[in-house]
């Protein structure tokens, strides 16, 4: 059950616009410590895994060195050993010096991303759960990070407020309950998702009144997670209702979450608490 565009693929365009960018960001073109020392000599450059990653940053690495020859790479989503190379390629040193940093950032936080999400989707697939991202991304990396959530395996959650709703305790400010809040979001968007965050009993029971299509259960214990499906699918749309699970989950504790009902389980730290791959770039 997927209810969100996924985002299977980076546009190269979007990948060379936001590369300028952050080459222009670092002020690639004036490297004082290359311009100094280099004379546009032809290197050859090997990127290596330090650590065995899930590689992201096929199209960072394309988009990027487009001034040089690329030899070898690997496919986005390659399960790499550590000491294997990630690409290969050839060209003028100043550009690759230039360039080397930005690159490096990216791919390493891109890799780390997709090798997360991946070791989290083995253990919740059994059981035919989804593992969800959320907006909790970096600024002006959403696109790059939802990309290598979706690599790792994992399934994207919306990529921005206007792709679906999701009312939350803050929503309700100036609304009488929840079901009032989801027949006005209906009103204006008859066709939008529309998903209700609840983190007790009683929330629970007035969102079923509503016609939500999601229940997002936040912060529910695993001892209580169990009768709150039953209620939710033994109401009048529970069949229909799309069942999500959120907060305090992690690595140490995501099995104790793979309940019967569950349709996805949502983590924010999939791409805002993610330690990079370790990748290197060697010249010859």
């Amino acid at each position: 059950m997927i209810r969100h565009k996924q985002h299977s693929k980076l546009d190269p365009e979007y990948v060379d616009k936001k590369l300028n960018e952050f080459f222009k960001e670092d002020n690639s073109e004036a490297d004082i410590t290359t311009m100094a020392t280099q004379n546009h000599q032809l290197v050859q450059a090997y990127f290596i895994a330090k650590e065995d990653l899930v590689f992201v940053g096929r199209d960072v690495v394309v988009q990027a060195f487009k001034e040089c020859s690329i030899h070898q790479i690997q496919e986005d989503g390659a399960e790499i050993k550590k000491g294997e190379p990630l690409a290969m390629l050839s060209g003028p040193i100043n550009i690759i010096l230039q360039k080397e940093r930005v690159v490096l950032n990216l791919i390493q936080r891109l890799s780390g991303i997709a090798s997360n999400t991946r070791s989290l989707v083995k253990i919740v697939a059994p059981h035919s759960i989804q593992l969800l991202d959320t907006r909790k991304t970096t600024p002006g990396l959403r696109a790059f990070e939802k990309f290598a959530v979706f690599i790792g395996g994992g399934t994207n959650h919306r990529f921005s407020l206007k792709e679906a709703a999701m009312i939350k305790d803050n929503h309700l400010v100036g609304s009488p309950n929840i079901k009032d809040a989801v027949e006005k979001v209906i009103n204006d968007n008859p066709e939008k998702d529309i998903q209700v965050e609840v983190d007790n009993v009683t929330q629970l029971q007035v969102a079923l009144y509503s016609r939500a299509t999601s229940i997002m259960l936040d912060n529910f214990c695993p001892k209580e997670i169990p009768a709150a499906i039953k209620t939710i699918q033994k109401s009048e749309r529970g069949q229909k209702i799309y069942i999500e699970l959120s907060g305090g989950i992690t690595k140490d504790n995501i099995k104790d979450y793979c309940i019967k009902g569950v349709h996805g389980i949502s983590i924010g730290a999939l791409t805002h608490n993610i330690k990079s791959k370790d990748i290197s770039l060697d010249l010859k």
